[in-house]
């Protein structure tokens, strides 16, 4: 990877994290308001981000399917490419903002302060965990 992809990439990250803290504060004053639990906040986010990681193989394989194999590679274009990176940018955006609302019921649900930090390193270790076994068994591309 070059040095340019490489710090958009890391532009990328820190602008995800930055969007995805402040989605988060909304979503509970939101929340609040509106009557919501945190723990039906938190299933609706990682609902979201479930779909969001299905999205981009089952529309190519809608595409495929209907389009047909014999016009080519439907993959190829840069307009697929760039659905593909911002529906990539909301998964990560979607992960970070369940990760950060599990973070908020888990300080607003444990009264003690060691309970909260093993509940907030258990977290932290399980979200690692799926990153980590996320990609056993997929093709990586060169």
């Amino acid at each position: 990877m070059s040095d340019a992809a490489s710090a958009l990439g890391a532009l990328g990250s820190d602008l995800a994290f930055s969007v995805s803290f402040a989605i988060a504060n909304e979503l509970l004053d939101a929340g609040q308001n509106a009557g919501i639990s945190e723990d039906e906040l938190v299933a609706v986010v990682l609902t979201l981000a479930v779909v969001l990681t299905a999205l981009p193989r089952t529309v190519h394989a809608g595409i495929q399917q209907f389009a047909g194999k014999a016009k080519g590679n439907a993959r190829s274009s840069g307009l697929w490419d760039f659905l593909q990176l911002l529906v990539g940018i909301a998964k990560r955006i979607s992960i970070s903002v369940s990760v950060q609302l599990l973070a908020a019921n888990v300080r607003a649900k444990q009264p003690l302060r060691a309970v909260r930090v093993v509940s907030l390193l258990s977290v932290a270790i399980f979200f690692l965990f799926l990153e980590a076994t996320s990609s056993i068994g997929a093709t990586r591309r060169t």
